[in-house]
């Protein structure tokens, strides 16, 4: 799979893990589908309530505002524009998923509510003014393959 980050969302994360500093952060990934298994990330959102040093945790409340703001703006059509996944940061850890992680996406997928095929984990982090970044693709039979990301113009 291919995630494409367009260079005004890489903008804003990246003035966003600037804020945040040493403090985890995160938010939702929603996109738009070019072709199978093609992707950009149209909109990346920015959870108001910060983690901590070394956890974040969604706040469910404004993940579902999010969503329904951008399935509003994009007239519901759910096969061109849809949840892709969730993002958050490390930084003061490796740019990969945690234990945590991966326990928190494979229960994401496989619930029986969640209507997706998939869901992506991008993990960010700030190096001075380099941004570091991994995305993962889980699936409801428990497989975790990697993304290719590419910056989008």
């Amino acid at each position: 799979m291919r995630l494409r980050l367009p260079a005004d969302q890489i903008t804003n994360l990246r003035d966003a893990l600037q804020r945040a500093g040493t403090r985890e952060i995160g938010g939702q990934i929603f996109g738009e589908q070019l072709a199978p298994s093609d992707f950009v990330a149209t909109e990346l959102t920015f959870q108001k309530r910060p983690g901590t040093f070394a956890r974040f945790v969604v706040d469910i409340i404004q993940a579902a505002r999010d969503a329904m703001r951008f399935f509003d703006r994009t007239a519901h059509r759910y096969t061109r524009y849809n949840y892709i996944g969730e993002w958050h940061s490390h930084p003061s850890f490796a740019v990969r998923p945690s234990d945590i992680d991966v326990a928190a996406m494979r229960r994401l997928v496989s619930d029986p509510e969640f209507k997706g095929g998939f869901a992506v984990l991008l993990i960010t982090r700030l190096d001075g003014n380099s941004l570091n970044c991994g995305a993962w693709l889980f699936d409801p039979i428990g497989s975790i393959l990697a993304v290719t990301l590419e910056e989008h113009s």
